[in-house]
């Protein structure tokens, strides 16, 4: 059974690694994932999350 998860990032290059990985996994079943602002704008976090749901 996958284990439930909620990833709480930001989308940079090193947790873009992270959100395509768990994704892909099998042993992971990602719920949600949410984003902080960080150094980009709410609209280009939420653009680059999704860029990266669509990739696994």
């Amino acid at each position: 059974m996958a284990l439930p998860i909620l990833l709480d990032c930001d989308p940079g290059h090193d947790d873009a690694i992270a959100i395509v990985l768990a994704l892909a996994s099998p042993e992971l079943d990602v719920k949600a994932i949410t984003s902080s602002a960080g150094n980009q704008t709410p609209r280009k976090n939420l653009t680059q999350c999704s860029a990266y749901a669509d990739l696994a």
